[in-house]
């Protein structure tokens, strides 16, 4: 259970002050103070807030050494967003009622009070410092996660630039979601420490959806589009026109017309780097290419693709 604030009274009628405190007491409130005099409730009001207390304040209209508008503004400077309710028989539409409000009391109660109002008053600043206390804790939670995201970026970046001489700012943004002003940020602070040194920028092949640079190549059969494919040595026999892998000429025969091949250049040429394909048994000089985006799966060609150009670095030293 949260605890509540201290409650500072400042009513001249004593009868009134204990009524009014006896009524807090059955809404949870504990530290009640009250003063009969302006004077002594600034004198108490500047102790609690020295002693870190947040005092809601329950201030007469009319009291008998000054007035509250003098009690009002002496409280502000020493407290600017103290909630302060003006109690007072005067009308609402009063003038020195209004320019108090205006001034900045937090809410008018009407005298002879009802309780229904004071409670209504009161539980309207709980609500009020439960938001802003949550709101708060919400804020401190935020920034201690963007915290350990950086501190995590900082240590996966020194590790990668461990490992390699030179990199791009795309290749980095591509590892960290929605961190792109940190990174850029550490960047500058490796290079102004000599750790890193800026080259030309690098145009890279960007995916033509996400425009992520995380991009792999595949490569497939020109004929079939099957990735099932290997890679091998060729031998054409000139006289009846085979072509097949070199381990299908056992002993140097033909596997088509069982002739042996002898001289290379005159009975046969050897094809070398070649494709076969394991499933159509095509063979071809040169793969067919497509690439895919790593982040979102996505497949284009290069044709299709975007180029993306980003500042280029290399590591001195980490």
């Amino acid at each position: 259970m949260n605890s509540k604030n201290d409650v500072l009274i400042i009513e001249d009628s004593p009868a009134i002050g204990m009524l009014l405190k006896n009524y807090l007491e059955k809404l949870g409130y504990i530290q009640i103070h009250i003063c009969s005099s302006g004077l002594t409730g600034i004198a108490t009001f500047k102790d609690l807030v020295s002693n870190k207390k947040d005092p809601i304040v329950l201030l007469d209209y009319n009291l008998p050494d000054i007035d509250a508008r003098s009690v009002l503004t002496q409280m502000f400077e020493v407290k600017p967003n103290i909630r302060v309710l003006l109690a007072t028989a005067t009308e609402e539409d009063d003038e020195g009622v209004k320019d108090l409000i205006r001034l900045g009391a937090y809410q008018y109660l009407q005298k002879p009070f009802r309780f229904e109002h004071i409670k209504s008053a009161f539980e309207t600043i709980e609500e009020e410092d439960n938001f802003f206390k949550k709101e708060s804790s919400q804020v401190d939670i935020i920034s201690k996660q963007i915290e350990d995201i950086e501190s995590k970026i900082r240590y996966r970046v020194d590790m990668i630039l461990q490992s390699t001489a030179n990199f791009s700012l795309s290749f980095l943004q591509n590892l960290f979601t929605d961190s792109n002003e940190y990174i850029s940020s550490y960047l500058k602070e490796l290079e102004e420490k000599g750790k890193i040194t800026r080259l030309s920028d690098k145009k890279e092949i960007a995916c033509n959806q996400c425009d992520s640079t995380s991009i792999t190549q595949i490569f497939y059969c020109p004929s079939c589009k099957s990735s099932k494919f290997r890679s091998g040595k060729l031998i054409e026999h000139y006289e009846c026109g085979n072509i097949s892998e070199d381990n299908t000429y056992v002993n140097d025969h033909c596997p088509s017309c069982k002739k042996m091949i002898k001289a290379l250049g005159v009975d046969y040429r050897v094809m070398k780097n070649h494709y076969i394909c394991n499933d159509c048994s095509n063979f071809f000089p040169q793969l067919s290419t497509n690439y895919v985006c790593l982040k979102c799966q996505n497949k284009f060609s290069l044709d299709e693709c975007r180029w993306k150009t980003s500042p280029f670095y290399k590591t001195n030293s980490i």
